[in-house]
């Protein structure tokens, strides 16, 4: 059975990733009078950076909980 923050170090991280490619998906077509704008739509890709980083570290808490956690094989088994 996984623990609860085995589950909400995956919960986080994916939905930081969906909200990471979200947001620069915003910043990569973000328009200024119809007309692409390169300079514009900044905080958009601040917000996914940051999103991803939040989904880094939630994607280490989960993995670094499970090392040196094998279960033992004895050899009489």
């Amino acid at each position: 059975m996984k623990s609860i923050k085995d589950v909400l170090s995956i919960l986080i991280a994916v939905a930081a990733v969906i909200f990471a490619v979200y947001e620069f998906y915003l910043f990569e077509t973000f328009k200024s009078d119809g007309v692409v704008d390169l300079q514009g739509g900044g905080s958009h890709l601040w917000l996914s950076i940051g999103s991803a980083i939040i989904a880094v570290i939630a994607g280490i808490v989960y993995f670094t909980g499970h090392v040196n956690k094998e279960e033992e094989i004895h050899i009489t088994q």
